[in-house]
């Protein structure tokens, strides 16, 4: 799971240290918040598609 996570969270480009996607950073912080308080993988997943996407409308 945790590769899944870092490959959305990286863009690589060819000769350069990776950069973070911000997007992704910024949606990932509600959805680990709620992976740690509630351990209820539905509500994982909702929160998270939520999250990404008012980040993507916001940019």
């Amino acid at each position: 799971m945790a590769a899944l996570w870092f490959e959305n969270l990286f863009k690589q480009h060819l000769g350069q240290l990776p950069q973070i996607d911000y997007a992704n950073l910024i949606a990932s912080i509600p959805t680990v918040l709620t992976a740690i308080l509630t351990k209820k993988l539905l509500l994982i997943v909702i929160v998270g598609i939520i999250s990404l996407a008012l980040v993507r409308l916001a940019i």
